[in-house]
């Protein structure tokens, strides 16, 4: 592969992290469905399956995992401000400094990163920010495996 193609496949496996960390199981399927079309354009059909097979199981139970904790994330009384203002942040720092990014943040959006809550309540609201993270940086792991 040359450069140009190997930017715009890491761009692509991105776009795909992204849309599972802000679109959490909806963007974990549409992110399945960009991957599957990536492999379908990269291997010819006798290899397809080959890495269709795990890319379907892995997404399949990235889905229920983010459903099953988002239920119980929701159960348990956690503040859900606080997914909101994290994506806030992200958003904010990825155009600005990251001091400058928190400055503005608190100005704007007005809430603290860390709820004061108990200490299970605060580890409930982060795990389905934490289990986007790993999926997405899962499928970047992927691509770029399958892409070999």
């Amino acid at each position: 592969m040359g450069f140009i193609q190997l930017v715009l496949l890491e761009g692509l496996l991105l776009f795909s992290a992204g849309m599972i960390f802000f679109g959490g199981a909806w963007g974990t399927i549409a992110a399945m469905v960009v991957i599957s079309g990536l492999n379908i354009l990269i291997h010819p059909l006798e290899q397809f399956w080959r890495w269709e097979m795990p890319l379907l199981l892995g997404g399949i139970l990235g889905v229920l995992l983010l459903l099953f904790i988002g239920k119980m994330a929701k159960q348990s009384n956690v503040v859900s401000g606080l997914v909101g203002g994290l994506i806030g942040l992200v958003l904010f720092g990825a155009f600005l400094t990251p001091m400058a990014a928190i400055v503005l943040w608190i100005l704007v959006v007005g809430m603290g990163i860390i709820p004061k809550s108990q200490n299970k309540h605060i580890l409930w609201s982060l795990a389905p920010t934490i289990l986007r993270i790993m999926i997405g940086l899962g499928s970047i792991i992927f691509g770029n495996f399958m892409t070999f």
